[in-house]
């Protein structure tokens, strides 16, 4: 289910609408609200960007390419970015910068394919067999071409943890010959746009909020959508963080409170997330 235009400015509008005592303070004139991080973040928030841009007209809400949850991480720290997205919670090295971290949503991981495939689902042995390299043929006779992510990555992370047959293969794949691996969340969906029987990990939260021409496969017969996530039947769930430094300026309070307001909610429930009790 793809996150249609009009479904956005719906929803923008009730924001606009609730806002209530977010709107009613002084203006932030002139600032920039820099943010970067995970890619499976990216389109969530210029949607939330875009809302709080228009309840506080002298912010400009920058967001980055990619840089990945340690490059948004690294960003903050080193004080070039406001805000870092975060695809996991801070490793032991990471604490010790001192950062201040806000858990906002949970998105599922998908395995997905380009959006008018036939292919509806799998089960967990062939997803194992197709990112491992082990099968390039779906379960109807279609021939799959598994896009690859690094280990290090959060989706990799997920689904390392939710099925651990999946460990060693994770780890070997960019290096086999036949391997196909993508640096950002970005370009493993631009490939999955394009190339035929292309198949890979993303999230529903970038599948949305981008408006992609790609599809979340269920597992096991069960679909990655907010109720399946909510009662944990849906095993792949990854948590999204907010990353600053400690006693952030007010623009940057701000726009956090923004995220997490009813208004923020809705626009976050609409483009792929999940904002209830996260499940990891």
């Amino acid at each position: 289910m793809r996150f249609k235009e009009r479904h956005y400015w719906a929803a923008l509008s009730l924001v606009l609408a609730a806002v209530g005592g977010l709107a009613a303070r002084p203006v932030l004139a002139g600032e920039n609200l820099t943010i970067g991080g995970s890619g499976s973040t990216l389109g969530a928030m210029k949607i939330l960007g875009v809302a709080f841009e228009k309840l506080n007209p002298g912010v400009t809400v920058v967001v980055l390419p990619s840089i990945g949850t340690t490059g948004g991480i690294k960003g903050v720290s080193a004080g070039v970015i406001d805000i870092g997205l975060a695809g996991r919670r801070l490793s032991d090295e990471e604490q010790k910068f001192g950062l201040d971290v806000t858990e906002f949503a949970a998105t599922a991981v998908v395995l997905a394919i380009k959006a008018d495939s036939s292919l509806s689902g799998l089960s967990k042995s062939e997803l194992i067999g197709i990112l491992g390299g082990e099968s390039i043929i779906g379960p109807h006779g279609q021939r799959l071409r598994p896009i690859l992510r690094t280990a290090r990555e959060p989706e990799n992370i997920v689904a390392r943890r939710a099925f651990p047959e999946l460990g060693a293969a994770i780890e070997r794949g960019p290096s086999r010959s036949d391997a196909v691996v993508a640096l950002t969340a970005q370009e493993a969906a631009d490939l999955i746009e394009r190339i035929p029987g292309a198949i890979g990990l993303s999230t529903l939260s970038l599948i949305r909020s981008e408006k992609r021409h790609m599809k979340a496969l269920s597992i096991d017969g069960v679909a990655p959508n907010a109720t399946n996530v909510a009662s944990g039947a849906y095993p792949l769930v990854i948590g999204q963080y907010l990353v600053t430094r400690p006693n952030p300026p007010e623009r940057i309070r701000r726009f956090i409170e923004f995220v997490r307001s009813e208004p923020g909610k809705r626009l976050l429930d609409e483009s792929g997330n999940y904002v209830g009790s996260q499940k990891r």
